[in-house]
């Protein structure tokens, strides 16, 4: 069980799922950039990923600085922030769309 990212027709396997570790840490894990300019701290807004409709209930609620940086649309769409974005538990199955820039 891990974190998936897709890109494209691209999938990238994080190898884990941890509760504790947000989302943007399960890609650098894998050195994957997601576009975090701020060290993961929720002020760039730069990170933004999607999660995948079935797997919205696996992961955190949004928070208040992702209410800040992102519509109700966009929130209601999965967008979320990966440094913002825990998994509810470890060993969970996600997957995670990486929007086109």
């Amino acid at each position: 069980m891990s974190v998936v990212f897709c890109r494209g027709q691209e999938e990238l396997d994080s190898g884990i799922c941890m509760k504790g570790l947000n989302l943007l840490g399960h890609a650098q894990m894998i050195e994957l950039s997601i576009g975090s300019e701020c060290g993961g701290h929720g002020k760039c807004g730069r990170d933004r990923i999607v999660i995948s409709p079935e797997d919205r209930h696996k992961v955190s609620p949004p928070t208040a600085i992702e209410s800040a940086q992102l519509s109700a649309a966009q929130l209601g769409a999965g967008m979320r922030l990966g440094c913002q974005c825990f998994p509810e538990s470890d060993g969970l199955s996600l997957r995670v769309f990486l929007p086109v820039r």
